[in-house]
């Protein structure tokens, strides 16, 4: 009975219902990727060793699931395919129980071995037990359905392609739908049981199928020509090199665009999407290639020297598509940003992803002869594959990127990719000869005209300030460089685009460990979560003004950031960070670290993070300020830097929301008074009590220093922060405002709306409003309602201070505002504000300020 007959029968074995079930798994398994990566970042942190461990189980658990599974010859392979289906479905189910177990146990097997490298091994077993199940069973299905599907010998080639395509073609929506749709519609939870519930879907369908295929004893053909049934050597190398090269390449890509997008969970996806799309294509392209009667190895030989050309130039194609990694313009609509990236997506590295797909698929039809059973086979291609694959993202991440770099590691797999052409078994014809010497020259233009180490890793801003780069390190998370400005300042970038600060803003950065600290001058410990340039931990170390600290503990995900500081950062800036005893420079996620650590602390500082970069997200998730709480001393003040100018204020509400959630009392204070660039912290500690402020200025100094100056002579840093001058830069009661914030969203692990929302709230903003971020007059706006729902007069953390403190409040309130309309032009706005700031400043200085 052939297939036309069978479809004719019943539709459920046809190849469209079948190719369907595929597509469906498919899906599900990107999805369920997605999530896992997402939750064990949570788990383990998000550096790079959890990610590793992330894949290396995934990828494991597949290629030894399509080995194991293929090699199973079943009368009724349908029904094990459902059986296959339900194993993925109850394994993920599983995973919540034992991810809650493992979660609850993680904290111990930390303390017992510290960051030491048997913390990897630990990561790889724990991982192992969440997702290689799952994973194991996911592996079976391509191979198993072959069973279904490919009843003839001489369409095993063309039929394994298309399952191969449409498999990955449905990885291809898991991804865009995982980050586009699930994650940010539904969170965490429900996306994952929408994804159990695809894969029970699948179950009952293939199920109902197999009914039917018990119904027609559809049994296979029989072959009477004896066959091997191995896998011949040489195409086990072509699909093992195949694996490495692809996943190698994805890796680099998505570093080099890295450096041309802000890093965000859409960016990724879009890069991540284009490439198996292009796989998806090369695959379907390889399936009808399969029809053809000329020689197979030439086929191949030709589509490997096509994908060789394509990837000789393919850093020009970058380059091209990205002008010279010029970033992305931030202000752009989310419509127009979506373009951008498909654009320079497709442009860069699409075109060679299609031409690469078709070179795996295609080895289905080398090995055609050698077929018996088609799930073996392609079980065993299938295993070899993906082993290629782990070594692959494993080398290029860990090895070659931080060593050679991004430009040279692309070239190596290329020349990779040549080599391996020049192993297809063509003989010495005059065409092979011909195709070989095409192999050669390129290889010879990969090494001349187009070799790529000599293009830039570090763009620069179009009308920017020219900037001179002092070193690179392609670490493997991140490149990281440090760049000299024309004025002679000192910057630390991460991919190129985002700044971690500079020497010129020295001030500003002590301050962000002064200010605390000045208010709670008693703190003896301090854990800061993130390095930066090091200044702001530097700063906690200055004896003369706090003598009292005795440790500093500083997290920094990336060592490359702390090499940077360390190597190019002033010493006299940094205070002996490097060089004193008191303090510890820890390389770990910083959530991560008080999450799996017992220890605790008088404070933690929160340096400044972008909300929409790629799991920077959970740095403001109550999750994360639960467990903050925990490791505070019990009058232990957590701070929350919030960089003003990188988030709406549609952030700065769930931020605050989601912090009073968990502090009994929340204070906001500025860092500074200029206009678009401000920066707050939010001050939360578990028990609501007054702070206790220093003793204020000098009367006599305060009085002459507003005597007869105007406001065309001032400038935002007129008031230095000092002991005394702290009444001045705060910005309200939080707690006492907090109906202010009760509409706002809560940002969880599960929820993740910072991370998800931002890029596309941000952008579309920018369409209808010129100042997008919460900065100048959006935030003078809220302090101004903050202080309306929460007088200073009546402020439980002001109380027991004289009037002079909270007419220095005042004072600082009109001086913001009078700033904000100085920049905006407003001169009588200006005049009105400068004249409440000098009344309010003048009471302040007045002796007969009396404390209540």
């Amino acid at each position: 009975m052939d297939r036309k007959e069978v479809f004719e029968k019943d539709p459920r074995l046809g190849l469209p219902s079948l190719s369907a079930l595929v597509l469906l798994s498919g899906f599900a398994s990107l999805v369920y990727q997605v999530l896992w990566m997402r939750h064990l970042g949570l788990l383990f942190g998000n550096g790079s060793q959890a990610a590793a461990a992330t894949l290396a189980m995934f990828f494991g658990g597949l290629g030894l699931g399509s080995w194991w599974w293929g090699r199973r010859k079943s009368s009724r392979p349908l029904k094990l395919y459902a059986i296959l289906e339900l194993g993925i479905a109850i394994s993920a189910l599983v995973y919540f129980v034992t991810r809650f177990t493992l979660s609850a146990l993680y904290p111990v097997i930390y303390a017992t071995l510290g960051n030491a490298p048997w913390l990897l091994v630990a990561k790889l077993v724990m991982a192992g037990l969440l997702i290689f199940p799952a994973a194991f069973f996911m592996g079976g299905t391509v191979p198993v359905m072959a069973q279904v599907v490919i009843r003839e010998r001489s369409r095993f080639g063309r039929l394994s392609a298309w399952l191969y395509g449409i498999n990955t073609l449905g990885a291809t929506l898991g991804v865009l739908m995982g980050a586009f749709v699930l994650l940010p519609s539904f969170g965490l939870r429900i996306s994952y049981a929408i994804a159990v519930l695809c894969s029970l879907l699948v179950t009952v369908w293939a199920w109902r199928g197999a009914k039917a295929e018990n119904l027609l004893e559809f049994t296979p053909k029989e072959s009477a020509e004896r066959v091997s049934g191995r896998l011949d050597p040489m195409i086990g190398m072509l699909a093992f090199v195949s694996g490495f090269v692809v996943l190698g390449l994805e890796v680099v890509w998505v570093r080099i665009y890295a450096q041309v997008h802000e890093n965000s969970v859409y960016s990724f996806a879009v890069i991540l999407a284009i490439v198996l799309l292009g796989l998806a294509i090369g695959a379907s392209i390889g399936s009808l290639l399969s029809r053809l009667e000329k020689s197979p190895k030439q086929i191949l030989m030709n589509v490997m020297l096509i994908a060789g050309a394509l990837l000789v130039i393919g850093p020009t194609m970058i380059m091209a598509a990205t002008k010279d990694l010029q970033p992305v313009h931030t202000n752009e609509s989310w419509s127009e940003y979506l373009v951008d990236l498909f654009r320079m997506g497709i442009g860069g590295v699409g075109f060679t992803a299609v031409a690469l797909g078709i070179v795996f698929p295609f080895l289905m039809k080398m090995v055609e002869r050698d077929v018996c059973i088609a799930g073996r086979m392609l079980g065993r291609l299938l295993a070899v594959n993906t082993l290629g694959a782990i070594l692959g993202s494993l080398v290029c991440g860990f090895l070659l990127l931080p060593f050679i770099g991004m430009w040279t590691t692309l070239r190596l797999l290329t020349m990779i990719h040549l080599c391996a052409a020049l192993m297809v078994p063509l003989g010495w014809q005059r065409r092979a000869v011909m195709l070989r010497g095409g192999v050669l020259i390129l290889i010879l233009l990969l090494y001349s005209v187009f070799n790529p180490t000599n293009l830039r890793v570090l763009s620069q801003i179009p009308g920017g300030e020219a900037l001179k780069v002092l070193e690179v390190w392609e670490a493997n998370d991140c490149n990281v460089a440090v760049v000299e400005k024309p004025s002679g300042h000192r910057a630390i970038m991460v991919n190129a685009s985002y700044s971690l600060g500079s020497t010129a803003a020295f001030t500003k950065q002590a301050n962000q460990a002064r200010i605390p600290l000045y208010l709670y001058p008693e703190t003896r410990s301090v854990c800061f979560i993130g390095i930066g340039t090091g200044m702001s931990a530097g700063a906690s170390l200055d004896k003369d003004r706090f003598p009292s600290i005795e440790r500093v503990l500083a997290c920094e995900l990336s060592p490359a950031v702390v090499e940077a500081a360390k190597e190019y950062m002033p010493a006299p800036m940094l205070s002996g960070l490097f060089n004193d005893d008191r303090c510890e420079i820890l390389i770990e996620d910083g959530r991560h670290y008080l999450m799996a650590s017992k220890e605790r602390f008088d404070m933690i500082n929160a340096d400044l993070f972008l909300p929409y970069r790629r799991g920077a997200g959970s740095l403001y998730s109550l999750d994360h300020y639960k467990v903050v709480a925990q490791r505070l001393n019990e009058k232990g003040v957590f701070v929350q830097w919030l960089p003003m100018y990188q988030i709406t204020e549609f952030e700065f509400g769930v931020i605050v929301n989601t912090m009073l959630q968990v502090f009994e009392e929340v204070t906001m204070w500025r860092n500074d008074f200029t206009p678009g660039q401000e920066t707050v912290a939010l001050m939360g500690k578990r028990k609501s009590e007054p702070v206790m402020l220093p003793p204020a200025y000098d009367l006599d100094e305060m009085r002459s220093a507003v005597a007869g100056l105007s406001w065309q002579e001032t400038t935002s840093e007129m008031v230095q922060v000092e002991p005394e001058s702290m009444p001045f830069f705060y910005a309200g009661n939080l707690s006492s405002a907090a109906k202010l914030f009760k509409d706002f969203p809560l940002n969880t692990d599960d929820q993740p709306i910072i991370e998800f929302q931002t890029p596309w709230r941000f952008r579309n903003a920018a369409a209808t409003d010129e100042i997008i971020w919460c900065v100048g007059p959006k935030l003078a706006s809220w302090i101004e309602r903050i202080f309306n729902a929460a007088p200073v007069v009546q402020d439980p953390a002001l109380a027991g201070h004289t009037e002079l403190s909270r007419h220095l409040v005042d004072a600082g309130g009109a001086f913001h505002q009078a700033m904000v309309s100085k920049a905006l032009g407003n001169r009588w706005q200006t005049e009105i504000f400068w004249n409440e700031f000098k009344q309010a400043w003048i009471k302040a200085a007045t002796p007969t300020a009396t404390t209540e």
